[in-house]
């Protein structure tokens, strides 16, 4: 009798952590790794880059672990604490019942009938609108759009789900509304890094199969795509991501498994879904999508599976890759996150002149 217990238990074990890896993403490997933009070291600011995350990791070293992941959001928010030539306007408001937190970020050739929703990384934990404002400020400017940044519900205090909610409202919120009332938009963009690189790709995804308007483009800046940590730049990348190491560089050397369960206990969801893995989702009738990642970042095969799957399946996906730089260095003040932004604007516009051709 004990041995049938023990057996259905097993099995049953077995079971739950075969559902949670997903489909085998192997098949959708690339076979060249070259960077899309090289260079065979970094450009001359990037030392200052890497004292600036060094400022922002060495005063919280010794804080309790209670207290390490507020201290680190604080630090963190310092990167908006920089002078900017735009209006940044706070937003709390509702839509549907739904609370929507953020800013609007406004530089004076911005065009509140173009919008962009920017979705800020932080690995669900930490980050907010007021972090990545660089970001923000830049994409403003080079796009001509109003960019509205969105405060979501973050881990450990709300729920993955909660956060994933969040977007869509927001989404739906800025569809209709500029930073002076109600007006529907010309032109819809939607952008975010690393996790809000994952929260762009799992919107548009929804969007796909709702009776809502879908974004006229997508940027994902070095987005995590792959929740269950499938891809093998997770292990050879380790040593090269500076950013990223500190909090990943230990994930290689545990089973997959251990992962798997990790991941569904800390955001409540299996990881194999695809509103916490798009890439688990059907990747067909997508909008044009432009995904940026460097090849020395250890989600980068995460990006080029998503790239590969996406085109195997019809969708206008493109990946561009820089060597040797840090994880989301758009952040920086950089000659790569020049080039970078650079091809932004290029993206936006080829994607605006597809659509007025079609217009036309």
């Amino acid at each position: 009798m004990w041995f049938l217990i023990i057996a259905i238990t097993i099995l049953v074990f077995f079971l739950f952590i075969r559902n949670l890896y997903g489909e085998d993403l192997r098949q959708y490997d690339s076979a060249d790794l070259n960077a899309t933009f090289y260079r065979p070291t970094p450009s001359y600011k990037y030392p200052q880059a890497l004292e600036l995350l060094a400022s922002i990791q060495e005063p919280i070293d010794f804080i309790k672990p209670s207290k390490y992941l507020y201290a680190l959001r604080k630090n963190i928010d310092r990167l908006g604490d920089v002078e900017l030539d735009c209006q940044i306007i706070p937003v709390s408001t509702s839509f549907q019942g739904h609370n929507i937190m953020g800013e609007w970020i406004i530089n004076k050739k911005s065009d509140v009938n173009k919008r962009l929703l920017y979705i800020h990384g932080g690995g669900f934990a930490v980050g907010s609108a007021k972090s990545h404002r660089v970001v923000t400020e830049r994409l403003a400017r080079e796009l001509g759009v109003a960019v509205f940044a969105v405060n979501y519900a973050m881990i450990p205090d709300g729920k993955r789900e909660q956060g994933i909610y969040d977007c869509r409202y927001a989404y739906q919120w800025l569809l209709a509304n500029n930073l002076n009332n109600e007006q529907a938009c010309h032109r819809i963009y939607a952008a975010g890094d690393s996790a809000g690189g994952n929260l762009t790709l799992s919107l548009i995804g929804w969007l796909k199969h709702q009776k809502i308007r879908q974004v006229d483009a997508a940027i994902a800046i070095c987005p995590c795509i792959d929740s269950t940590f499938s891809y093998d730049s997770l292990s050879y990348n380790a040593k090269t991501d500076f950013l990223l190491n500190p909090f990943m560089g230990k994930f290689h050397h545990f089973p997959q498994f251990i992962l798997l369960i990790w991941v569904t206990i800390l955001f409540r969801m299996n990881p194999s879904d695809p509103r916490v893995s798009p890439i688990f989702g059907d990747l067909s009738g997508l909008p044009p999508i432009l995904i940026h990642a460097s090849d020395t970042e250890m989600m980068v095969d995460d990006s080029r599976r998503y790239m590969n799957k996406a085109c195997s399946q019809g969708s206008d996906v493109r990946l561009q890759t820089w060597s040797n730089m840090l994880h989301v260095w758009h952040l920086f003040d950089l000659e790569e996150a020049d080039e970078a932004y650079a091809e932004i604007r290029q993206f936006v516009q080829q994607c605006d002149d597809g659509l007025e051709m079609i217009a036309s």
